[in-house]
C-alpha cells in the first residue's frame, strides 16, 4: 500500500539494497515490492468510514495486469466495501470500506494476493486428504482401488495382509491431523480476510475416483495418486441409494438419530426428545444453474389439527445462483476402511440475490397437502403447481426436502438431516412416486457466519478474524487448536452416523 507518488521508477526500487538491484528483474523487483508494506501508505477516515489506496511500485504496463486482477479479487469477495480499479498513469485500486480497521483488512488481503498473482502460487482452492484406517496397528494393509458398477467410478476398499504389521500407520494418522489442520487453518484465514460474507459447511459422502489406476496399491501410493494434478474426483453426497446402500438407509438413520442415547437434540427447549421434532418442508428446483428453494408454511385458515389433513402454501422463496455454488475453498477427507467421507466447503453467502418475478409467482401458486404426522419420517407433502404455466416444463429437476435439524451434544454445531424426494419435473412430482429417494448429511453452526460483538458495517475478515474467533461457540484456544476442535467433532459425528449401517 502505498500514497500515489510511490509510483516512480525511484520507488519501485524501494527497499531493496544496492546489491541486488542488478541482479534482479524488473518483475522480481515487483515482486519484492509487493511483498513490503510501504510506510508512507495512508489511511484516511471520514466518520465511520476509511479510505485506502493500494499501489504495487514499478513499471505501470508490467504492473496493470496484477492490479486489475487483485481487484477483481477483491470486488468479488467485499460487497460492502466501495472498491474502484482507476486506471491512472499508475494504475491503483482505491478502497472505500465501512471502517477504516476494514479498509486496511482489505488493503493487507490486496497485498497478499498481489504477491500470489506475481508469484504463480496462488492458494489452492480444492485439496485432498487420506484419512488412514485406525484399527490397523498390529496387522499390514493395502487399498484395492475397483470399479463401481454402471457408474464407471472407483472406489478403495480396504485389505489386510495377514502377518505383516505397519509400524508408520502412527505416523500416518497423525500426520493427516496436522496437515489437514493446519491447511485448514490457513484456508479459514486467508478466506476470512478476503471475503465479507461466507457460508462454511461440511457434507458426508462417498468419494468417487473419476480418474485413477485399478489394482493394489499401499497407503503412499494412494494418497500420491488422488494427490497429482491430472486427479480428478467428487463426494456424492446423496446417501442410501445403490450402489452404496449397504445398510446406509433413510430408516436406520432415524432410528440412531431417533434412539433415547442419541446424541442429536432438539433445538429448542419444547421439544422433549430428537424423536419429536418437526422437519422443515423445502420444495427444490433448478433452472439455467440457479437453485431455487420455496419453504412451504403450514396454512393455518384451512388446518384442522384433529380431522384434516396438513394444507401448506408455498413461501419464502430464495434464490441459490450458480455462481454462489462455486466453493471459495474445498477439502476433502478420503477415509480409507470407512463408509463415508467427507468434505468441508466455503462457499459465497450473499442473501442479496432476488428471485425472479416469474418464478417467485409461479411457485407461490403452488399449495400441498400432507396425509399422516409430521413426526412420520414416513410422511411427505403433496406439492401442486398449475402445469399450464410455461415454467413447469422449465424448473427441473425437482425435489421435496424434509429437514431435520437437531443440536449436537449441547455444542455450537447443528446436524442437518434431509431427506430427498426427487422428481424428473414437476408434471411427474403430483402423480408419481418419487423417482428416486435419499438422503444428505450436512454440518454446520449459526455462529459460523456472524458475530454478535460485530458492529453493523464492520464486515472484512470478522466471520472467524485472525484468531478464527466464533467458529465453535464456547471453545477457548488459539486459532489452531480451534481447527482440530472442529476436525474431531467432524470426526466424532462421522463416526456415529456410521452406526446406522450396523442397525440392519
Amino acid at each position: 500500500m502505498s500514497t500515489h507518488k510511490s509510483g516512480s521508477n525511484e520507488s519501485a526500487q524501494h527497499g531493496i539494497p544496492a546489491s541486488l538491484r542488478a541482479q534482479m528483474s524488473p518483475m522480481a523487483v515487483i515482486q519484492q515490492n509487493a511483498r513490503r508494506a510501504k510506510k508512507e501508505g495512508t489511511v484516511t477516515t471520514h466518520q465511520a468510514h476509511g479510505i485506502a489506496t493500494f499501489i504495487v511500485p514499478g513499471e505501470p504496463n508490467a504492473i496493470k495486469g496484477v492490479i486489475n486482477a487483485v481487484y477483481h479479487d477483491l470486488k468479488d469477495g467485499n460487497k460492502d466495501a466501495n472498491i474502484e480499479f482507476r486506471e491512472t498513469a499508475v494504475p491503483y485500486i482505491r478502497v472505500h470500506a465501512p471502517t477504516e480497521e476494514d479498509a486496511m483488512a482489505l488493503v493487507r488481503t490486496a497485498q497478499r494476493l498481489a504477491v500470489e498473482h506475481l508469484s504463480g502460487d496462488s492458494t489452492e482452492t480444492r485439496v485432498v486428504f487420506v484419512e488412514p484406517p485406525t484399527n490397523y496397528m498390529t496387522t499390514d494393509f493395502q487399498i484395492d482401488v475397483h470399479v463401481v458398477d454402471n457408474i464407471k467410478c472407483a472406489r478403495p476398499t480396504l485389505e489386510s495382509i495377514p502377518g505383516t504389521s505397519n509400524m508408520l500407520l502412527k505416523s500416518f494418522s497423525d500426520r493427516y491431523k496436522r496437515e489437514l489442520s493446519e491447511k485448514l487453518y490457513e484456508a479459514f484465514e486467508r478466506a476470512s480476510s478476503h471475503h465479507a460474507s461466507l457460508s462454511l459447511k461440511i457434507h458426508l459422502g462417498h468419494y468417487l475416483l473419476q480418474t485413477y489406476r485399478k489394482g493394489k496399491c499401499t497407503l503412499e501410493q494412494f494418497e500420491s495418486m488422488v494427490n497429482s494434478p491430472r486427479a480428478t474426483g467428487k463426494l456424492d453426497t446423496r446417501l442410501g441409494k445403490a450402489p452404496f446402500a449397504e445398510g446406509l438407509s433413510v430408516e436406520a438413520a432415524m432410528r440412531l438419530i431417533q434412539a433415547v442415547d442419541s446424541p442429536c437434540i432438539p433445538l429448542d427447549n419444547q421439544t422433549a426428545t430428537s424423536a419429536d421434532v418437526s422437519p422443515i418442508y423445502v420444495l427444490e428446483s433448478w433452472h439455467d444453474g440457479n437453485r431455487y428453494e420455496a419453504e412451504l408454511d403450514i396454512n393455518k385458515t384451512k388446518y384442522d389439527p384433529v380431522n384434516g389433513p396438513l394444507k401448506f402454501n408455498l413461501a419464502r422463496t430464495k434464490t441459490i445462483p450458480q455462481s454462489a455454488q462455486v466453493p471459495r475453498f474445498e477439502a476433502t477427507s478420503i477415509s480409507i476402511g470407512r463408509k463415508l467421507d467427507w468434505k468441508i466447503v466455503a462457499t459465497p453467502r450473499d442473501e442479496k440475490v432476488g428471485v425472479p418475478s416469474t418464478v417467485k409467482k409461479y411457485l407461490e401458486m403452488g399449495q400441498a397437502v400432507m396425509q399422516g404426522s409430521s413426526i412420520n419420517f414416513r410422511c411427505y407433502p403433496t406439492i401442486r403447481l398449475p402445469k399450464s404455466n410455461a415454467l413447469a416444463n422449465k424448473l427441473k429437476p425437482v425435489a421435496t426436502k424434509s429437514i431435520y435439524r437437531f443440536g449436537w451434544r449441547r455444542t455450537g454445531y447443528v446436524l442437518q438431516f434431509t431427506i430427498n424426494r426427487r422428481w424428473q419435473c414437476i408434471r411427474e412430482m403430483e402423480n408419481q412416486a418419487p423417482m428416486e429417494t435419499d438422503f444428505d448429511v450436512t454440518i454446520y453452526a449459526d455462529n459460523w457466519d456472524q458475530d454478535s460483538q460485530v458492529q453493523a458495517g464492520e464486515t472484512v475478515g470478522k466471520i472467524w478474524g485472525a484468531d478464527l474467533q466464533g467458529l465453535l461457540q464456547d471453545e477457548v484456544g488459539d486459532g489452531l487448536s480451534r481447527v482440530q476442535g472442529l476436525i474431531k467433532t467432524i470426526l466424532d459425528i462421522r463416526d456415529f452416523l456410521e452406526g446406522y449401517s450396523l442397525e440392519q
